[in-house]
């Protein structure tokens, strides 16, 4: 069997590798951490969004860790190969990615590179992820809800013995611009500046390591690299996406739900004004005095009958936050499998007793 390979090649890979696994953990699970798990504001209804937060974020954490831990060890395994090719034993170091992994390349498997680039194993691009812009859309709109509250307990304290503000505004209360926010932190992990960032300079180093080893082993490493990391990382970047189109379709729903309560409460202020000057003045008619009654009955059902509606409008945003929980219990689970068939392959490690 012929062998071409030059050690110190696989040791400034190794090298690049662990450089680029450092990367899961900052700025990668920092940045996750701390923009892409914001519950602090989350009250009222939205309290219900907390679980969903707190597992999108835990399980991608985790995941970036299991990547780092693998990755790492990948390295490991690429240094071991290296000293073996040094100490001459030319069959050992080959069975280190010969007889470990689980997985072999099929069969006729050719690691080909378009653009070789012998000894650059430079990173061509780092990471660079920029806070989300804090939001204030949905501030504004329960800003513009208590405002009409505001008119409408006004008239009504002075007709019937109950308010609104006591039943709307609680569900209400929270920051609810904070969903967004969340999904913009999802979008720059899965934006290019983000974890593809990772898939760039794997393929970049992989192109150098290629032009200077070549052997079954070289194969198995290839194939190691393209066809099972590069994937994952590819798999990380959709999983990313999920939680961003996630959040973001929650907050849209959230806004759609609060610009219809708007309306509604809107619709309710106007009414009640002008049912509240037809009360007053019947009150100042001594033949109107009679029908006072029935306009005040009429005001107070009419109140009750919208606030039904907002009540239903409710119920239904409780409804997609548990499809929203719903969908990130499935990206959690795709965070298993990209944990159980990408990070973490047979072809990470490698029983130190066959290296001989």
């Amino acid at each position: 069997m012929s062998i071409t390979v030059d050690p110190a090649q696989l040791d400034a890979y190794a090298v690049q590798l662990e450089r680029n696994a450092e990367l899961f953990i900052d700025p990668f699970r920092a940045y996750c951490r701390a923009h892409c798990a914001h519950t602090d504001g989350m009250t009222g209804l939205l309290a219900l969004a907390k679980p969903a937060v707190d597992l999108a974020c835990d399980s991608t954490a985790g995941l970036f860790a299991s990547g780092e831990r693998n990755l790492f060890q990948v390295a490991t395994n690429l240094r071991a190969a290296a000293t073996d090719y040094r100490a001459g034993d030319e069959a050992a170091a080959e069975r280190i990615w010969l007889t470990g992994p689980r997985d072999h390349p099929p069969q006729g498997y050719v690691d080909s590179d378009d653009d070789r680039h012998a000894g650059d194993f430079r990173d061509p691009f780092v990471p660079h992820l920029t806070p989300p812009a804090e939001r204030d859309e949905m501030a504004k709109t329960i800003a513009e809800t208590r405002e009409h509250l505001g008119v409408i307990d006004h008239w009504l304290s002075k007709f019937a013995a109950f308010t609104l503000s006591e039943d709307v505004l609680p569900p209400l209360i929270g920051d609810w611009d904070t969903l967004r926010e969340n999904a913009d932190g999802y979008a720059s992990l899965a934006s290019r500046d983000g974890v593809q960032v990772l898939r760039a300079n794997l393929a970049y180093g992989m192109d150098s390591l290629s032009a200077g080893w070549d052997s079954a082993a070289a194969a198995q490493f290839a194939y190691t690299i393209r066809d099972r990391w590069l994937p994952a990382i590819d798999a990380l970047q959709h999983l990313l996406e999920m939680h961003r189109e996630a959040f973001e379709w929650m907050a849209q729903q959230a806004e759609n739900t609060l610009h219809a309560v708007v309306l509604a409460l809107d619709f309710v202020k106007f009414w009640i004004i002008e049912k509240a000057l037809r009360i007053l003045k019947l009150i100042g008619s001594v033949l109107g005095l009679g029908k006072v009654w029935t306009e005040i009955t009429e005001l107070v059902s009419g109140v009750l009958r919208v606030w039904h509606e907002i009540t239903a409008l409710f119920e239904m945003l409780k409804l997609t936050f548990r499809g929203l929980v719903q969908s990130v219990e499935f990206g959690a689970a795709e965070v298993r499998v990209i944990d159980d068939l990408w990070f973490a392959p047979g072809g990470n490690r490698f029983d130190p007793i066959m290296v001989g």
